[in-house]
């Protein structure tokens, strides 16, 4: 069994690699938004073809990391769930940027940016690939897989008998991560809908164009009963970030070289967007202002932003009390809780305010801040949320269809019975 010493370590760590991921998942999400998938404006240009299918591609890129991000989050708390802990997410942001990452060597920061080509260099420098002969590091460290392998020694000390907890974890193959999702696909040529359509087979012309960016067998949620199985998480997380380190162009992830790693694929991007000026690419990124805070905001749009962070909250919130809970009522909490917040609401929302114009001499947008919001207790959360959304004035554009959306949510209050209610 594990030291008192060894377990706090574990613990320690583990929470921390959580709170990594939360906070480069904002960051992805906010550049990812920033992007005009389907711009208006390209036609005329000569190179307007090759900028709509750029446009598409990073935000395609964009989002498959951001997904596997949430997956790493999930491999993580399910590690620490095993060995008896409880993973903490709720209000686990960071709480302004731009910031470090946790634990990362002093003199790094990076923010919520528009998709520019400086905030692709410091995306690779989140996911940069170890260098040959770096040391694992608890703190103080240059790259995250010196940070998790860290942790991996730190597993090398456990025994299969420390991991008891398999049935307070989210479990593989139930619908909880999907590597690939309408938003990670982009067509290989934007303009292709302008080809004709085969009659006998109207989805062809799609399928024959879609890029599925993540790969579903290249790394997957999975139950942690042993040190085997952490193992494989913390190895899994660390080959979808940087690439394999015996690989000098740290391109694949995976073993049948499927599937690209999160750093290649934003080099990718960074070489790529050197091929467009400044006028182009205004036509496919949206004037999101840089760092915007609540606080920074004219009052009239505080009622959106505040909506906006709440759920974003309460979605973190979801995921936390899920890994207190087993069997019907996780799968409800997290299943039908994260996964339509995520995509029918939160989504929904931040796809919304940024058409929302500030009227300021940047001519700037509405952008989401990705502030954590408290709420007043796990018993109110959810009537609060519907108070939040039920003061957004119809002047903000709204989609109508969000009240709804949150009613239909599972309340985090769940009672000693186990019961989700919604």
């Amino acid at each position: 069994m594990m030291s008192p010493e060894l377990r706090k370590a574990l613990y320690t760590h583990l929470q921390t690699a959580i709170e990594i991921e939360l906070s480069t998942i904002p960051i992805y999400l906010y550049t990812y938004y920033s992007i005009q998938r389907q711009p208006q404006d390209t036609d005329s240009l000569p190179n307007g073809r090759a900028l709509a299918t750029f446009a598409n591609k990073a935000g395609g890129l964009l989002m498959s990391v951001a997904v596997e991000e949430m997956l790493h989050m999930s491999l993580s708390c399910n590690i620490l769930r095993a060995l008896g802990g409880e993973p903490k997410l709720y209000c686990r942001s960071p709480g302004a940027y731009p910031t470090n990452l946790p634990h990362h060597k002093a003199g790094f920061a990076v923010g919520l940016e528009p998709l520019s080509a400086h905030q692709l260099d410091q995306f690779k420098v989140i996911e940069v690939p170890e260098a040959e002969g770096a040391p694992p590091q608890s703190d103080n460290w240059d790259s995250i897989g010196q940070f998790y392998r860290y942790i991996v020694e730190l597993i090398d000390q456990t025994s299969d008998e420390d991991y008891g907890r398999a049935d307070k974890q989210l479990a593989a193959h139930r619908g909880y991560y999907s590597p690939n999702n309408v938003d990670t696909v982009y067509p290989k040529d934007a303009y292709y809908i302008q080809q004709p359509e085969d009659p006998f087979n109207p989805v062809k012309r799609g399928a024959e164009q879609a890029q599925y960016p993540n790969n579903k067998d290249s790394g997957h949620l999975r139950r942690i009963r042993c040190k085997h199985d952490a193992k494989m998480a913390i190895h899994s997380i660390m080959l979808q970030g940087e690439g394999y380190t015996n690989d000098p162009s740290h391109k694949r992830d995976d073993p049948e070289g499927n599937e690209v790693s999160h750093w290649y694929k934003y080099d990718a991007l960074r070489q790529e967007i050197n091929s467009f000026s400044a006028s182009d690419l205004s036509l496919i990124i949206q004037p999101f202002p840089v760092n915007p805070t609540r606080a920074g905001y004219p009052a009239a749009f505080l009622p959106l932003v505040d909506l906006a962070n709440a759920v974003y909250s309460y979605l973190f919130l979801l995921t936390e009390t899920a890994y207190r809970l087993d069997g019907e009522a996780q799968e409800s909490l997290f299943y039908v809780g994260m996964h339509k917040g995520m995509i029918f609401i939160l989504d929904k929302i931040l796809g919304g305010m940024r058409y929302q114009y500030l009227n300021n001499k940047a001519g700037q947008v509405l952008a989401p801040t990705f502030e954590n919001y408290q709420f007043n207790s796990l018993a109110t959360a959810k009537q609060e949320l519907i108070d939040l959304c039920l003061a957004v004035p119809a002047s903000l554009g709204l989609d109508s269809n969000i009240l709804g959306r949150i009613r239909d949510l599972p309340d985090v209050n769940v009672g000693p019975d186990g019961i989700v209610r919604f």
